[in-house]
């Protein structure tokens, strides 16, 4: 069972977490927390209260005990809670949605215990009170929808917390069988913790009180009659009068969820669309946005690595880093997989330098290919983009990592930090780094002054049209990962339209919620000059024009020009040289037949 708990109130609601991990017993959990925000203020100012309240979930799910994986935890922003539970509720599908009682009228989240029962996004348990020393759970069996899920729920309970469970069938007058329960409730009335069956006749609400009396705990149905006002019914009003600890289900078929989520509908006013837009930036900053100092456990990572059955693959492309990039593997050797098992593959992929960077990292131990020598079928192109393409060619592992190899000062923190959000948020499916990037001058070194194609280009385009993407603090950034089932299933551009290429079609096929950015505090590595950087911001717009072009129809890209001139200083003048830069785009990984093939597909 899949288990999605609400904690509207942590202090009051936390005992929820350790009653849904006896439910849910080899299942999943789910601990979801909602921060509301006025209309007047950014939802992205809340970053800091959702990396608190995340802390505070981690602490009440270390502590719960008894489950087969140990919860998993979730933040959100929003301006009404319960509209943020209906979107988690669609995104994850859970079987179950687990929330504290509330009296009839009592706000939860900006709706009603009323309001949720007689219109539930999918079946819900409402919880009144401790379970904590039930063991003997009364399950009364009046027929309707309901019986099933509250005896599963009782067994399952019962099942984890060495407990047994009554049966209750209050008959009509004169009748005797106990034929209803196993019409109602089938081979669970056959369950070795269902310890007795139970047929009486009578007023049902005395009947049920009566029997409650030599019980620790009720599980009951919600009224099973359409459009009531009192959605417990009259019987479940009479069994809330009383002082034990009760469990009211209410089914409803779960809310179904795409894999790719399309893209949100935009209102046609411009400044409506604004409001709107920057709505839903600023929730997915503050609920999507992580520090890698939250990923320090490794011991946790690799649990849930393990856990989740995963093989990690880290894949370092490279053109002349004979300075760094023996460093850079021995740092994620020695930490990563010597000491803690996190990576299970390391990969050299050169873009054929001519320098010693393929000999440093052999001497290392570590295998290094050559991208434009892989699938030579295909040919090759020059650029960092051909090399990632090809890599997941290479690499084995479920959840790819790349790093750039030019970091100076490297920490493991580059890795684990990327693989921190895909392996405890299933929801995500690719993250990027971002770092301060303090700008080499000369022999100096200045705070600020990095990112400068960043800011000048990526991200500006981006605000223009594809701006959810807007609170990408940056998009650039050559730390990056995310599951191969996605990857091989995105087109991958050249050179240095390869990170925007990606961010773009990611943002397509999975929504804005399927990506995470973490913040690795700083990043210091060999600048490049403007020459170098104007050829970078002309394949970013070319990428961006692409996939404007397409979504419109229209030939942007295919009738813009390709030729790149640089003006230069030269003896007496300038001098113009020209550069075809045009952008490669590369198939999805999964159509090339020779890796089907490789992956027996």
């Amino acid at each position: 069972m899949k288990i999605l708990v609400l904690l509207a109130d942590l202090e009051r609601d936390r005992q929820l977490a350790d009653l849904a991990v006896a439910i849910a017993g080899d299942g999943e959990v789910t601990l979801a927390s909602v921060i509301e925000v006025g209309a007047g203020r950014s939802l992205a100012t809340e970053q800091p209260q959702v990396r608190a309240r995340r802390r505070e979930l981690d602490v009440i799910a270390s502590a719960v005990r008894g489950g087969a994986r140990p919860p998993r935890t979730v933040v959100t922003v929003a301006r009404r809670g319960w509209d943020a539970v209906l979107e988690a509720v669609g995104r994850g599908s859970p079987d179950l949605l687990l929330i504290g009682w509330r009296r009839a009228g009592w706000d939860i989240l900006g709706t009603t215990l009323d309001e949720i029962v007689r219109d539930p996004p999918c079946d819900v348990a409402v919880v009144r009170g401790s379970l904590a020393r039930a063991r003997r759970l009364l399950v009364p069996i009046r027929g309707g929808r309901y019986a099933q899920l509250a005896v599963s729920l009782a067994v399952g309970f019962a099942r984890r917390r060495n407990g047994a469970v009554t049966l209750l069938h209050v008959r009509e007058p004169g009748r005797r069988s106990t034929l209803g329960i196993y019409r109602s409730v089938g081979d669970l009335a056959f369950d070795e913790r269902v310890e007795q069956l139970v047929s009486r006749s009578g007023d049902p609400a005395a009947v049920i009180a009566e029997e409650l009396e030599r019980h620790d705990a009720i599980v009951f149905g919600a009224t099973a009659r359409e459009g009531a006002n009192d959605q417990l019914g009259p019987v479940g009003a009479a069994i809330m009068r009383g002082g034990k600890p009760a469990l009211i289900v209410r089914t409803r078929t779960p809310v179904a969820s795409s894999i790719f989520l399309p893209r949100p509908e935009l209102p046609a006013d411009r400044t409506e669309r604004s409001r709107v837009i920057g709505e839903l930036v600023d929730r997915w900053f503050a609920e999507n946005t992580f520090a890698s100092t939250e990923f320090a456990d490794l011991r946790k990572l690799v649990d849930a690595k393990e856990r989740q059955g995963l093989r990690v693959s880290v894949g370092l492309p490279a053109l002349n880093e004979e300075a760094t990039i023996g460093k850079i593997i021995r740092a994620i050797r020695s930490r990563l997989m010597e000491r803690f098992p996190l990576v299970d593959e390391l990969v050299v992929i050169d873009s054929d330098s001519s320098d010693r960077t393929r000999e440093v990292a052999e001497a290392e131990g570590v295998p290094v290919h050559v991208h434009q020598r892989v699938l030579p079928e295909l040919g090759g192109h020059p650029g960092k983009g051909e090399a990632l393409w090809k890599s997941l060619y290479l690499l084995s592992g479920d959840l790819v990592v790349w790093v750039d190899t030019d970091v100076t000062g490297f920490h493991p923190k580059f890795v684990y930090g990327i693989l921190g959000p895909l392996l405890l948020r299933p929801e995500i499916q690719f993250v990027k780094a971002f770092y301060q990037r303090p700008l080499h001058v000369g022999t100096e070194v200045q705070a600020t002054g990095g990112g400068r194609v960043t800011e000048l280009t990526a991200r500006p385009i981006l605000n223009l049209f594809f701006p959810e993407l807007s609170g990408m603090v940056q998009p650039l950034s050559g730390e990056q990962g995310g599951r191969r089932e996605l990857l091989e299933q995105l087109p991958f551009f050249g050179h240095y339209g390869v990170e925007t290429g990606l961010l773009i079609d990611t943002l397509q096929r999975v929504g804005l919620e399927g990506i995470a950015q973490v913040d690795m505090r700083q990043r210091i590595h060999r600048n490049q000059s403007l020459y170098a950087l104007s050829q970078m911001a002309f394949q970013i717009l070319q990428v961006a024009m692409k996939r404007i072009g397409e979504a419109r129809g229209e030939r942007l890209w295919e009738d813009a020009n390709s030729t790149m001139k640089l003006i230069r200083p030269a003896r007496g003048g300038l001098h113009l040289e020209v550069h075809d830069i045009a952008a490669v785009e590369r198939p999805p990984m999964i159509t090339v037949p020779a890796y089907r093939a490789k992956r027996g597909l």
